[in-house]
């Protein structure tokens, strides 16, 4: 029965199949046996699958929820009407002069196993995701399943082919042109080829003279595969039947992915419209308004060139443009004679021209222009798109943009709602904005202060921009944090932040730390409440800076510090030697002894000394210059050559770097080794090198006594017979300049240690 008539069996009614002359199709409903039929097309999953019968699962079930999917010879996803004349065309031929029994038995012969296996490669090619993806596993089953050796999917652009797919590292090849040999014909007629031997073949023209035969398969309307074989007649009609399966998946895969790339981009474009419709919201000016529309519809609508146009005294003028458009790519027009553009705002409606060429109102500026999108921005304007092709914009360009512009009339209206607003407000506060001091309006409700304004003096002093400061609560950034976290106020003194007592209208002036962007400073903070003695909660504070002052306040007092130290110094230090010097003098001219004029002269040096040491910390305090990276070992060297240091020796590791002023490092090191060999001996031994964050100096010598290290850096302070007392004072005064901390510890062989560390 299948030779002459043969029969598919169908379990539901579906649209009818195309399977040409000869064939019939019986259908559940009829009370026909699938038994008795060459194949059978069944639409659920689950349904009873007779094991003699080729059948084929034609389901809107995806590959992947289909239970014991080799109960099936075939798979194609319902709607696919073409791949399933495909299928069943494909078990026809096969079955053709079988009986039942002859169908069971042919279903274990390699071709039934090559099609099981593409059915079931098709699960892995439908799970693709991208469409480059899909063409690498559908070369994949050409390899494995359908054992092709050599094959290609090509796609039509423009006016040639390129291989977007090839088992041999051939992707990307091209471009190829149209009319070219097999290729071009089977695209021209959208039909297959199998070709035995293209040198027999009229239309074949292979790239390379060893290819002898082929399967050329259309795929959609811009697409071919091939398959090409060294050997003649190495495909039969079974491989073109297979082949076109394979194609007919990877056809509907990639519509599917397509469609779904496609959705997936239109949501994700309104999704960024939105976006882009929300920053509007926060434009602060209409030109700023109308250069983020032209951004967004050229960013986002992907339009070529972007236009907005308000109308002023009768004329619709250019507010914004794209940036990639002509420098004259916009002028002024009037509204009576304005083309398209004044015809949509006086009409409020929207307009799409396909080609500017073909209105009778057009008024292109640029004769590149053809089609045109016109939208009304309110009482505002109008937006125009414009591209360079005919035709470009559809309904769904139309429908984006005036949802965008309703968002664009909105903001406008608001902006020129805060504009007449902020104009008398700027009246009223002019003076507010013209006081020198740093000055700040706000608002307090339930202990929270709330900025309304700050002047540029504010800005300036501060280092914060109003957008920044407006509208929030200025305490959490001006106030500095305590540095106690649990601080115990004095008796009697109000821990209330000033700036809060214009809540109960009260006024207040006192000195103040706020902080800054560039640090803490000081002010003197005048708080006056708008409405003096009412609790209306809202008030200015102006704030003085009196940093600099309190600097050079603190400054003066320290000079007066060192200057009353000096006098003691003068006063004391200097008149012991003094009146050493005077007396051995006396007793030389008395007594003739010439021993008494050295003496005298110990006294003198040791009274130069002293000035020098005075001068240094007189005239440079605790000033250095600009720090640079300088060699720690390299200038220890140079300030041991520069001092007398007797038989004392020197001892540098071989690298530390450290950042100081050179001239005050050497100084420092330098008294530290006078001091070494003050209160060490002529022989000691004195090291340098570096620590944790710093670096060290330390000798041999007998140490400082634990009690007594505190007091080493005391100016005056000594225990040596001819030392001063200062050289350790000028040591902390250099390191202090340079932000470092001094400590005095033992050293490893018992001696002094000095630490220096930033």
């Amino acid at each position: 029965m299948h030779a002459t008539d043969p029969t598919v069996f169908v379990d539901d009614d579906f649209d009818d199949i195309d399977l040409g002359d000869g064939v019939t199709v019986a259908s559940a409903s009829d009370e026909n046996d699938p038994t008795d039929a060459a194949c059978a097309v069944v639409t659920d999953p689950d349904a009873a699958v007779p094991d003699d019968v080729p059948t084929i699962l034609y389901t809107d079930a995806p590959p992947e929820a289909v239970e014991r999917p080799d109960r099936f010879d075939a798979y194609v996803s319902r709607g696919d009407r073409s791949a399933l004349e495909s299928q069943v065309r494909w078990v026809l031929a096969s079955t053709a002069d079988r009986d039942a029994s002859e169908v069971a038995t042919a279903r274990n012969d390699a071709e039934w196993d090559r099609l099981k296996r593409l059915y079931e490669g098709t699960t892995d090619l439908i799970a693709a995701e991208t469409v480059e993806e899909l063409y690498e596993r559908a070369i994949g089953l050409t390899e494995h399943i359908l054992e092709f050796d050599n094959t290609s999917f090509f796609l039509h652009d423009g006016d040639s082919f390129y291989v977007v797919a090839n088992n041999d590292d051939m992707a990307g090849m091209g471009p190829i042109p149209t009319d070219m040999g097999l290729l071009g014909e089977t695209h021209r007629a959208k039909r297959s080829f199998l070709v035995d031997d293209v040198r027999d073949h009229p239309e074949a023209d292979p790239n390379d003279p060893a290819y002898r035969s082929a399967v050329s398969v259309p795929a959609g309307d811009d697409g071919v595969f091939q398959a090409i074989s060294n050997e003649v007649g190495a495909y039969d009609e079974t491989d073109l039947t297979l082949a076109e399966l394979l194609v007919s998946y990877v056809s509907e895969t990639r519509s599917r992915i397509e469609s779904e790339a496609a959705l997936r981009q239109s949501r994700e474009q309104i999704e960024r419209l939105h976006r882009g419709a929300t920053e509007l919201a926060a434009a602060t000016s209409l030109d700023e308004l109308f250069e983020q529309t032209v951004e967004i519809t050229d960013d986002i609508l992907e339009f070529d060139i972007s236009y907005v146009g308000v109308v002023e005294d009768g004329y619709i003028v250019p507010a914004a443009i794209s940036s990639d458009a002509p420098a004259d790519g916009a002028e002024r027009v009037p509204l009576d004679d304005g083309g398209i553009a004044a015809e949509v705002f006086l009409s409020g409606n929207t307009d799409i021209t396909d080609d500017v060429r073909d209105h009778p109102e057009a008024r292109p500026v640029k004769r590149m222009y053809r089609a045109v999108l016109s939208v009304p921005i309110g009482d505002l304007g109008v937006f125009q798109a414009t591209t360079f092709t005919p035709g470009a914009f559809g309904e769904r360009d139309a429908e984006l943009t005036e949802l965008l512009m309703a968002h664009v009339a909105v903001t406008a209206e608001r902006i020129r709602a805060e504009s007449r607003l902020r104009e008398e407000r700027d009246r009223s506060t002019a003076l507010f904005e013209h006081v020198s001091d740093a000055a700040v309006a706000y608002d307090v409700e339930a202990g929270a202060l709330t900025v309304r304004d700050v002047n540029r003096a504010f800005q300036s002093a501060f280092g914060y921009d109003a957008d920044d400061v407006v509208g929030s609560d200025l305490l959490g950034r001006i106030v500095p944090p305590e540095p106690d976290p649990n601080p115990v106020p004095e008796p009697g003194a109000d821990e209330t932040i000033p700036e809060l007592l214009v809540a109960a209208g009260e006024s207040y002036r006192g000195e103040v730390r706020r902080r800054t962007e560039g640090g803490v400073r000081e002010f003197i903070l005048n708080v006056v409440p708008l409405s003096p003695g009412e609790e209306r909660g809202s008030g200015y504070a102006i704030y003085t800076d009196i940093t600099e002052r309190k600097t050079r306040e603190s400054e003066l007092e320290r000079q007066n510090e060192r200057l009353e130290e000096f006098a003691n110094i003068v006063s004391h230090d200097l008149r012991n030697p003094l009146s050493v010097a005077r007396g051995n003098l006396d007793l030389a001219r008395e007594t003739g002894d010439e021993t008494r004029f050295d003496t005298a002269e110990r006294a003198l040096e040791q009274m130069e000394e002293l000035i020098d040491d005075l001068l240094s910390l007189a005239r440079r305090g605790q000033l250095v210059d600009e720090t640079e990276r300088v060699d720690l070992p390299a200038v220890a060297r140079q300030a041991w050559a520069t001092t007398d240091t007797a038989d004392a020796e020197l001892a540098t590791c071989q690298s530390v770097v450290v950042d100081a002023d050179e001239d005050r490092l050497a100084e420092l090191l330098a008294n530290l080794f006078r001091n070494a060999v003050e209160h060490a001996g002529p022989d000691v031994c004195v090291e340098v090198g570096g620590v944790d964050g710093g670096f060290y100096v330390e000798d041999d010598g007998p140490g400082i006594d634990a009690e007594r290290r505190d007091e080493v850096f005391e100016p005056g302070e000594t225990t040596g017979d001819d030392g001063i007392g200062y050289g350790l004072a000028i040591v902390e005064s250099i390191a202090e300049a340079h932000g470092w901390s001094a400590i005095v510890t033992s050293g490893t062989a018992g001696g002094a240690r000095f630490e220096f560390r930033a």
